[in-house]
Parts: C-alpha cells; structure tokens; sequence
C-alpha cells in the first residue's frame, strides 16, 4: 500500500515527465503521464488543464475545453491559464468568449504586453479597431519594444488606411535590434523615416566598412551626415532606379502624391501652344510617367535615362520614338541644336552643381527652343546654393536657378512654386520653371 507522501511525490514526478514531454512536442508519452496522474488524482488540476490543451492541439476541442473549465474550478485563477484558454477559444474561432479569457489573465496580471496583443487580436478578430489599438497601445506602455504589439499596429493603421501611422510602427518594429542579417538600406530608411537621422548615419557609416564604395551606403550616408556633396553617383543612380522600376509608378504616384507631369502640364499648356511639329526630348525619362504630357507636343518624342529597366518599362507606353541609355548631359551635348523642347521632371534633384546641364541644354536647343523642369526648393533658412537633403536629394535655391540659366544664356518665362510630392505627411516645397534659348 502505497502511502499519501509516495503517492504524491509519484504524481510530482509523473506532472514533470508529462509537462517535459509536452514541452518537447512528444504529445503521446505527455497524454499518457497526464491520464497516469489522474488516474491516480481524478480531479489534479495541473493534469487537466494541460491534458486539455494538448487534446486542442490534437484537434479534440470541446473535449480539451471541458477538462481546462473543470480544471479552473479547483483552483485559484491563473494568469497563465486564463491565458492558454484564452488562446484556444481564440484558435476555435470563438473570438466573444476569447476576449473575457483575456480580460480575467490581465486582471491577474496587468503589466503582462504580450497578454494585452492577445486581448488586440481578439479584438480585432471581432472587428472592434479602436479597441484593438487601445489594447496594442498598452501593450506598448508595459513593453515598448513589445514587436507583437508594433506589427499589430501596423496591419491596424494599414486596415484603418492611415499610411503614415502603419509606416511609423512598421519601421519602429524593424529597427529593433538585433540587425544582423536586415537589409542595411532599410534600416537606415526607418531611421530616417522615424527622425532618428543620426542612426540612420551610422547604419550607414557601418555599411561602408563592411562594403567600402557601395553606392547606396556612401550617398545615403552623405545624405543623412549633412555631408557636402555635389550630385548624385552615376552608379548609385542605376542601381537605385534599375531596382526601383518596377514598382517606381505606383510608389510614386500613389503613395507619394507625386504631381510632377501634372505640374509640367500645366505650364507647357499655359505657355506654349500645341503642337505636334516638335522634336521633344524627355531627359531622365524613367518610366516613361511624362510621355502622355509631352506626346501632345512631339512629332517625335526620344526619352534617355540611365537606367536600363526604368527605359524597359518607359517603351512599354509606345509614345517614344527613341530611347537611349545614356547620361542626359552627355547626350544633349552630343546633339546641338536638335530639340525644341526638353522636360526634366524630377532629374534635376540628383544634380546639385546645375551649371552644366544648363549648358548642355542650351546646347541641345534650338533657337527659341523651350527647357521646362522641376527641382526641389531649398528654405530660406539654408544660405547655400543647393544642399542634399536627408532624402537623397538635392534641394536648390531659387536665386540660384535663375543665376544659373542666365549664365547659360536662357531666360526664364515662368518660374513658379509647387508641391510635387508629399513626403511624411508634409509636402515638399518645389519649383516648376519653364525657360527659352
């Protein structure tokens, strides 16, 4: 006969092989120390309550729910178990009764944040958003670096179709350590995006000694130091634009607001009459986002761009009758006197020095031939010429672009402030100008 201190420390033993077994996947020997336990103990609610989580995960539900009930009764509340019950209802679909699962495990343990993510799904599950992001926001207030609650959040604010805040708890989620093996281009964009600049810096500072000379890494960490800087890297352009092209229209357009071919049609239709005689020449063409604009004017229409698969998407429109991969200042200066029109939409912010394009179109032009372009406006704050900005791009003063064309014998005929792009919430201050040889 076996006495009460034997027996229960066979039932201890027994619980530790089972929750072992079960901890390690093996479900039968777990199954069968549990049903061992309480043959000997009918009513040990350890026993029960994960016997009824293992028969869940062996897909016999109401039969683990009704052992996790019975459990419960027997024994003082438990965060954890609440917890397990709240995840099974949760699993079955039973989202109504998931939620008061939750609800009693946080008010057991209030400060738990991966309690209150499981409490947001519940609820989001049962289309309750407001109260789905209130529960993720106090998981964040227990955790701030709670990631289940981040993503929640940024699947929320996306459902909610608030980019901005989606973007904001993505990237706040993805810049938490560890970074090994994250894209360094995108940890230093969510820096960036997030105002941690100087992170953003140094993402790529580290870059560059890991891959001296990387295109990317070197502008971006001239960009984001507020390091001197000149123009754009012919390499860093290809590179970003070739792997950039095939979703560069909807990106643009759709997530930036982007209004820069709206923006030039509107000059050329105010300032120059249609017609279809010209030789047109869309430098940096990229996609070709411009030739609906500019096919109104152009008896032919050649568009170059440095970017082999931004011109692979740009022949798709059928308007071009030339495309060429090419430097766009090195092909106006090999073509004197060949167009009548030349539009550089969003080109001229990978160009900081502006003196040379200038020249070259002048060039290119023929007698009263017309040069419309965008570039983006430097504040009044900045004394300098031109600056590149944390974006990536250069931003010019006004005063700057017209000392330039005038150098470059052009004269202005409209030069008119305008927003191309929303960047952050925030529109981003930009200049239109349309000039004549």
């Amino acid at each position: 006969m076996t006495s009460n201190g034997a027996l229960e420390d066979l039932i201890e033993e027994s619980f530790t092989s089972a929750f072992s077994h079960h901890a390690a996947g093996s479900l039968d020997a777990a199954e069968e120390d549990y049903r061992l336990i309480l043959a000997m103990e009918e009513h040990h609610a350890p026993a029960q309550h994960y016997l009824g989580v293992l028969l869940h995960q062996r897909g016999r539900h109401e039969e683990g729910l009704a052992l996790i009930h019975e459990a419960a009764r027997t024994v003082p509340p438990d965060a954890d178990w609440c917890n397990d019950l709240g995840n099974i209802l949760f699993g079955c679909g039973r989202f109504d009764e998931a939620v008061p699962a939750y609800e009693q495990a946080l008010a057991l343990r209030p400060a738990d944040a991966q309690l209150w993510t499981n409490l947001a799904a519940a609820r989001r599950a049962q289309g309750q958003t407001d109260a789905a992001v209130a529960a993720c926001e106090q998981a964040l207030l227990c955790d701030p670096h709670c990631l289940a609650a981040l993503h929640q959040l940024a699947e929320l604010y996306a459902q909610l179709g608030d980019r901005m805040q989606s973007s904001r708890y993505q990237c706040m989620a993805f810049v938490l350590p560890p970074h090994d093996g994250k894209s360094r281009e995108l940890l230093a964009i969510s820096f960036y995006f997030l105002g941690r600049v100087a992170e953003a810096a140094e993402v790529c500072r580290q870059w560059l000694l890991e891959e001296p000379g990387h295109p990317i890494a070197s502008h971006m960490h001239a960009a984001y130091a507020g390091l001197p800087s000149h123009a754009v890297p012919r390499d860093y352009i290809v590179r970003r634009f070739d792997d950039y092209a095939d979703h560069f229209d909807s990106n643009l357009v759709t997530h930036l607001d982007y209004r820069g071919p709206q923006v030039l049609s509107a000059v050329l239709q105010a300032s120059l009459p249609a017609n279809a005689g010209m030789t047109v020449l869309d430098a940096g063409c990229g996609t070709g986002l411009c030739a609906p604009v500019l096919a109104p004017y152009a008896l032919s229409l050649e568009g170059v761009d440095l970017s082999s698969n931004m011109l692979r998407h740009a022949a798709q429109h059928g308007r071009y009758s030339t495309l060429a991969q090419a430097d766009v200042v090195e092909w106006m200066t090999a073509h004197p006197s060949r167009y009548a029109l030349i539009a550089a939409c969003d080109v001229l912010i990978y160009c900081g020095q502006l003196a040379s394009f200038f020249t070259a179109a002048r060039l290119a032009l023929q007698e009263g031939g017309h040069l419309v372009f965008t570039v983006e406006l430097a504040g009044e704050e900045r004394t300098d010429s031109y600056y590149l900005h944390a974006s990536g791009r250069f931003r010019h003063q006004r005063a700057y672009i017209e000392d330039c064309l005038h150098t470059a014998g052009m004269h202005v005929v409209t030069l008119r402030e305008e927003s191309l792009r929303v960047e952050m919430q925030q529109a981003v201050p930009g200049l239109v100008v349309l000039a004549r040889r």
